[in-house]
């Protein structure tokens, strides 16, 4: 372990949370001005709206462990404002994700709804599986992180961070209603993020953890950098995804690194890869 590989870099942080939080804002700003033109055209942006919802996330992923910027208070308040934006509990998030570092592959793993039980699925099964999310259905597995659940709420008020949320959300609503011209449209983020966002975050969880032989342990997966995974499945390094979970002290600038230098399980192709194989042994399997 070089002790250089255990700094984070300001500016890798910073450039993470601008390629996704403006593109973002860019979206809800515009939603209006379509509107302004058809009622129906804004909700075209909700694949969009959902995909750079849950890249934020990604870039929280980093707050929740200290890595993403040097300083521990900037980790913990970037991490509250991307919650804010995106809807989600800083908090709740954090406690969830390191049970998920504890448990993964075994009972009691928060994120083993999204791939826990692919062994026991036929292929038709996992294609139903894979659309749930789209359908709203994913929602209610991480209703618990909401910044809209009672306990959440209960817990913002006593701590004063809804002098924070309240004013990120209202930013929020007032960008994407265009001043409250277009009331409709307040419903825009939280379905885009309800359907398209966690149907990205399953498809990156089935394809990091999802075992198909009856027989395995638990599985995590690293892959090789891909543009369409990229764009569509992750962000600050989370490909390589068995170095993280090896060492989650590695903030993620440095896991190219780390995974040059440390042995570490072979490398898939690219993540899309893996979720078509998965698919292909799931059909070969109940031929």
């Amino acid at each position: 372990m070089k002790p250089d590989w255990l700094e984070p870099l300001d500016a890798y942080g910073w450039a993470a949370v601008s390629r996704n939080l403006l593109p973002l804002l860019a979206c809800l700003c515009v939603a209006p001005l379509l509107a302004s033109r058809n009622a129906l055209t804004p909700w075209l942006l909700s694949p969009a709206i959902g995909l750079f919802i849950y890249r934020i996330t990604v870039v929280m992923h980093d707050c929740t462990h200290r890595t993403l910027f040097r300083h521990r208070g900037l980790n913990g308040a970037t991490g509250l404002v991307l919650g804010a934006v995106s809807g989600i509990d800083f908090k709740s998030f954090c406690r969830q994700h390191w049970k998920h570092h504890e448990s993964y592959g075994c009972v009691g793993d928060p994120q083993g709804f999204q791939y826990a039980e692919l062994r026991l699925m036929t292929s038709g099964q996992l294609l139903r599986h894979i659309a749930k999310p789209l359908l709203g259905v994913n929602l209610r597995e991480v209703a618990g992180e909401s910044i809209l659940s009672p306990r959440n709420i209960a817990r913002m008020f006593r701590t004063g961070q809804f002098a924070i949320v309240v004013p990120v959300q209202l930013a929020i609503l007032i960008a994407v209603t265009g001043a409250g011209r277009h009331p409709m449209l307040a419903a825009l983020p939280a379905l885009s993020s309800a359907t398209f966002g966690l149907f990205f975050s399953q498809l990156r969880g089935i394809a990091e953890h999802g075992a198909v032989d009856l027989d395995a342990e638990r599985t995590v997966r690293s892959h090789r950098g891909s543009w369409l995974d990229r764009l569509f499945l992750y962000d600050v390094n989370f490909n390589y995804h068995a170095e993280h979970h090896l060492h989650p002290q590695i903030p993620s600038c440095h896991l190219p690194a780390a995974h040059r230098a440390l042995s570490t399980p072979r490398v898939s192709r690219s993540m899309f890869e893996t979720l078509v194989a998965v698919f292909d042994r799931k059909r070969s399997l109940h031929v």
